[in-house]
Order: structure tokens, then sequence, then C-alpha cells
């Protein structure tokens, strides 16, 4: 049975849709969509390590966020949320805009995908090149957190795709 909280996390992770959305429909150029984001990053990562030192902070992130949280995220790694903020900073300075947009909606549909039919029927996952690529850095014992490792793979695998030889 999948928790109520397992279903909240994966619907903040539809909710990450905005980023690469937001780069196709709204912001033209790479550098204004990475202004915006940049300060949002910064203030996430700020938030994020304040949340084990500040105690005003700890008490309203416990409040709206603990129950979702992993184990390793409660136990004071940065959160996924962070990671989605990073990786998407990363993957838009790093590669073309058609390619940072489908990485992040890999990631964003991805990991939603993944968590909630994973759960339910297993792990059976089936898809072409940069999809393919995001599925397997999922699974990869890399210690690097998902939502930082699927843009970054899948983006430079469809990068190096798209690139003449």
């Amino acid at each position: 049975m999948i928790l109520s909280q397992e279903y909240i996390r994966k619907g903040i992770h539809l909710l990450n849709l905005v980023i690469p959305l937001s780069y196709f429909y709204v912001f033209t150029e790479k550098w204004e969509v990475l202004k915006i984001l940049s300060l949002i990053t910064l203030c996430f990562i700020v938030i994020d390590i304040s949340r084990h030192f500040v105690p005003l902070i700890k008490s309203i992130f416990s409040f709206f966020f603990d129950k979702m949280l992993r184990e390793h995220e409660l136990k004071g790694k940065l959160t996924g949320a962070t990671w989605v903020m990073i990786a998407s900073c990363v993957s838009i300075v790093l590669f073309s805009k058609p390619v940072a947009i489908l990485c992040l909606v890999y990631m964003s549909l991805g990991d939603t995908a993944a968590g909630l039919i994973g759960q339910k029927y297993g792990k059976h996952r089936i898809a072409l090149s940069g999809a393919l690529v995001a599925m397997i850095m999922e699974i990869m014992p890399i210690p690097l957190d998902d939502n930082f490792k699927i843009p970054l793979g899948s983006g430079g695998i469809m990068m190096m795709l798209l690139s003449p030889i």
C-alpha cells in the first residue's frame, strides 16, 4: 500500500514541471530562466541547510515536510527538492534548451511514475534514449540524489546523440 505522504511527494515532483514548461513557454533565453532559477535554488539551499541549525526554520520545515522526507533527508542530507533545483540549474547551463527541457521533464515524470508504479507493480522500465538513461541513472548506485543524476545523465546522453561525430 502506498502511503498518502508518498502521493504528496510525487505530486510535488509533478509540480517540478513548472521549470521546463517555463523555460519552454515563458523564457526565450537561457540566462533569463537561469537568473530566476539560481536565486530560487540559493533560497532552497539556505533553507535546507538552516533547517538543521535554526530552531524556527526547523520547526516550520518539520511541520510541513517531515512526513514526506526520506530517512537520509531527515538525517541531514539535502532534500530531493533542493537537488531538483540544483540539477535544473546545472542542466540549463550545460545543455541546449530542447535537451534541458526534456531531461527536466524526464526527472519530474520519470521519478513520479517509477515511484508510484514501481511500488505497486515492480520496477519494469521500458524507454528509448534519454528516457532509458534516466531510468538507468535512477537504479544505479551512484551516491548522488536521483534528482541530480537523472537530468544530468539523460541530458548528457541526448546531447551526445545530437552532436555530429
